[in-house]
């Protein structure tokens, strides 16, 4: 091989491994997986706080009970309902979409579900619960993952409990599942900062996800109620005609 190739090569091997470096030392200057144990404490916290604001936000949407039974437009794809469990009354939005069979055969073979309940006690946001419901009758699999939140406003998210089934019913999945654990008991060290990742990267983009659909639902039912005014006062007005 010609020296001259041989030197543009070096030079195209080494630019290509500066800029790796330099991108791996930029994923280190964020500090999302490769803080001190120091550090990950403080990361924590502000996720814990951030956690504590979304659910605030979510306690809003009490007066979403008042109107429950008129609620009749929700967002695309979401299904809003009210039920009864064992740990009280809730409010709930179910996202859904459909399973395809892969990515070029659209035909649906199962549906996957996300399901957000809110709990009050009086105005005050009681529990949290987050449903996931993964079913493909193709490949003939069910995950059902549950995520409770209790006390979502002033406690410590580190109680939430994690449970998850494979290939159960919801009613056994419910009372026996393949693995539970609090979130607490999660490993959260600088090799392995699982507790921030599930918090960074799920939990917290799960509360801004379904704050908006409840938003939403709340303001649609406001957008159909005023329509109804405007109808009439736009009647009314017609009238001065005669």
């Amino acid at each position: 091989m010609p020296k001259t190739i041989k030197k543009i090569l070096s030079v195209i091997a080494i630019a290509l491994l500066t800029a790796s470096l330099g991108a791996i030392e930029e994923a280190f200057k964020a500090g999302k997986d490769s803080q001190k144990a120091t550090e990950l404490a403080d990361t924590e916290k502000r996720l814990d706080d951030q956690i504590r604001a979304l659910a605030e936000r979510l306690q809003a949407m009490h007066t979403l009970r008042a109107i429950a039974p008129k609620v009749k437009l929700t967002p695309t794809q979401t299904i809003f309902a009210t039920g009864k469990d064992e740990d009280g009354e809730y409010i709930e939005l179910v996202a859904y979409t459909f399973n395809s069979q892969s990515f070029n055969i659209p035909r649906p073979v199962g549906t996957a579900a996300k399901t957000m309940r809110l709990y009050f006690n009086g105005n005050n946001l009681s529990h949290i619960k987050t449903i996931v419901d993964d079913q493909n009758f193709y490949e003939q699999y069910k995950y059902y993952t549950k995520v409770s939140h209790p006390n979502p406003t002033k406690g410590d998210p580190n109680e939430i409990q994690l449970a998850t089934s494979y290939n159960k019913s919801v009613e056994v999945a419910e009372k026996s599942p393949d693995y539970k654990v609090k979130l607490g008991d999660i490993e959260n060290d600088p090799t392995n900062p699982n507790r921030i990742k599930f918090k960074r990267d799920f939990y917290i983009e799960n509360l801004i996800y379904f704050e908006k659909l409840f938003r939403f639902t709340f303001e649609f039912q406001k957008r159909g109620a005023s329509n109804g005014d405007v109808e009439t006062i736009n009647r009314l007005k017609k009238s001065l005609r005669y």
